[in-house]
C-alpha cells in the first residue's frame, strides 16, 4: 500500500505558463488541498522521474522549483 500519492499539473497556456504539484499522504485528512503542495523538484527527487524534460530549461527550472499556488483556483 502506498504511503503517498502525487499529482502534477502543467498549464502550458500562454502568456502564463504554470505548474503545481501535490504530495498527499494515503490517510484520511480534513486539511485543505493547498497544505499538500510541494515543488515538482521534491516529487522528482522522491520518484527519480524527470517529468518535463522537453520544456526549455529556463521554464523547467522555474516551474519545478515553485510552490506558488496563488494563480490556481481551489473550489
Amino acid at each position: 500500500m502506498p504511503k503517498y500519492f502525487y499529482k502534477i499539473l502543467l498549464d502550458y497556456t500562454q502568456p502564463e505558463i504554470k505548474a503545481i504539484a501535490f504530495l498527499v499522504p494515503h490517510k484520511e485528512s480534513n486539511k485543505p488541498l493547498y497544505d499538500f503542495i510541494v515543488s515538482i523538484d521534491d516529487i522528482e527527487h522522491k520518484t527519480g522521474i524527470d517529468f518535463f524534460p522537453e520544456l526549455p530549461d529556463t521554464i523547467e527550472t522555474k516551474l519545478e522549483s515553485s510552490t506558488n499556488y496563488k494563480n490556481w483556483s481551489f473550489r
